[in-house]
């Protein structure tokens, strides 16, 4: 039953009792007719009451979806917010900064699932591409972004192999 039914029951209820009210400071009652409206007004009530307790399971159960949608509806104004940080493009997602510069490389990967910055691990440079290496997936993500657009590192500049000293204090043989 719905919150109508309910209330049009506790209604005839009502209205029956004024009725009885009425008949009785008129004197002309029937005491049966009496006992059978007074049963009557019970068995609405009881419906009303019934129909009543129902419809307050239905809103708490309605709040309780409403709750639940309003904190899924947070997680995913946050992920909204945080795609609206990133940028994707060369192979790669780069966090939009309040300059609108880009900070990065960060795995797509993780970003695209999660909508978190990952950053990975730098690996080699090869043919103008630096190799990124994400751990996060159980196993290892791969992805190449052009080394003109990647912040230079230790790995990127020429290494400086040391001189190799030649010893004299021992014989060479």
């Amino acid at each position: 039953m719905d919150l109508v039914t309910g209330l049009s029951f506790l209604k005839t209820a009502s209205e029956l009792a004024t009725r009885i009210r009425e008949s009785l400071g008129a004197r002309d009652v029937k005491l049966d007719e009496v006992v059978a409206r007074i049963i009557e007004i019970q068995g609405l009530i009881s419906d009303g009451r019934t129909t009543l307790i129902d419809v307050q399971d239905q809103l708490l159960e309605k709040n309780r979806i409403i709750s639940a949608l309003e904190q899924d509806n947070r997680k995913l104004q946050e992920q909204l917010s945080k795609r609206q940080q990133g940028r994707v493009h060369d192979s790669a997602v780069w966090k939009v900064l309040a300059n609108d510069t880009e900070e990065g490389p960060y795995c797509p990967n993780c970003y695209e699932k999660t909508a978190k910055f990952i950053q990975p691990h730098r690996g080699a440079l090869n043919n103008g591409l630096v190799s990124f290496i994400c751990t996060e997936h159980g196993k290892n993500f791969v992805f190449r972004v052009p080394v003109g657009i990647c912040a230079e590192s230790p790995s990127d500049r020429p290494r400086n192999r040391p001189v190799p000293l030649i010893r004299t204090d021992f014989p060479m043989r």
